[in-house]
């Protein structure tokens, strides 16, 4: 891993291969270890670029002092693309989605295509009035009223048990539980974004690189509705369906999910 400094924040990132450049972004409570089995595909073809967003990772935490917004892990990101001079390719799932998305409007011609799985840019749902946004809702007050309480394993536990299903958090083992809790206060940092975030389809709409949206046949309905949206504004973008899986597919359904990927990825080179 290597590192650079964002506004006094270590930013710990992957960089291998060489060839066309992959920037993966991974989701809230991972790290790039979540592509890892894309990595291993890519990597003897392509130059893949991952970071750890902050808090997550080898990265540093956010600073407790300071108020958190999207601009901070945008900010690591941007950083990161700044690393090659090439055109990027980004793949994206759920928070790194969301990410890839504000970066994409600022790095503009530099994007070559953009693979985007589920993207929980939930403020659109704000904006646009949908009722799904009354789920989001419900979900942030379930994470962020234990952590305001100083329970995290129980904010974990609302927020896995939402994406993974009650009855698989509750058999995942303690390990995996731990490091969850461990990251749920930047999981609750990032739910501001949701209340605050004011970029619009509009904005999104200037992004104009091949865009594959990737949504889980059994996703819930908040995620499948940003698709919707986001495949309506983006003006050159499609949108797939992975079959049987959920919001966590690069976790269930990684074989599936990659080739969905290097279609995309070979289509547009």
């Amino acid at each position: 891993m290597k590192n650079l400094t964002v506004d006094g924040v270590e930013i710990a990132y992957l960089d291998e291969g060489k060839g066309p450049c992959a920037l993966l972004c991974h989701c809230s409570s991972a790290s790039h270890k979540e592509w890892l089995p894309l990595i291993e595909t890519l990597k003897s073809d392509w130059r893949v670029l991952a970071p750890d967003f902050i808090g997550y990772g080898q990265s540093d935490p956010w600073p407790i002092d300071k108020p958190f917004s999207i601009e901070a892990d945008v900010k690591a990101l941007l950083a990161v693309a700044r690393k090659t001079r090439s055109p990027l390719h980004i793949v994206a799932h759920s928070y790194g989605a969301a990410l890839a998305l504000d970066a994409a409007r600022k790095l503009g011609k530099r994007i070559k295509s953009l693979t985007l799985i589920e993207p929980v840019s939930f403020h659109l749902l704000r904006i646009e009035g949908c009722p799904e946004w009354k789920d989001v809702e419900r979900l942030g007050i379930s994470v962020l009223d234990p952590v305001a309480k100083g329970d995290d394993r129980k904010a974990a536990g609302a927020f896995m048990s939402y994406w993974l299903g009650r009855w698989r958090w509750w058999l995942s083992p303690e390990r995996f539980k731990n490091a969850i809790a461990a990251t749920i206060p930047k999981v609750a940092l990032e739910f501001s974004i949701a209340v605050d975030a004011q970029t619009t389809l509009q904005d999104y709409a200037e992004i104009t690189a091949p865009s594959l949206l990737i949504v889980g046949e059994k996703t819930q309905p908040p995620t499948r509705a940003v698709v919707e949206l986001l495949a309506g504004a983006l003006p050159n973008a499609k949108v797939e369906v992975l079959k049987g899986a959920g919001h966590m597919s690069p976790f269930t359904h990684p074989a599936e999910l990659n080739r969905m990927i290097l279609d995309h990825l070979d289509a547009v080179q």
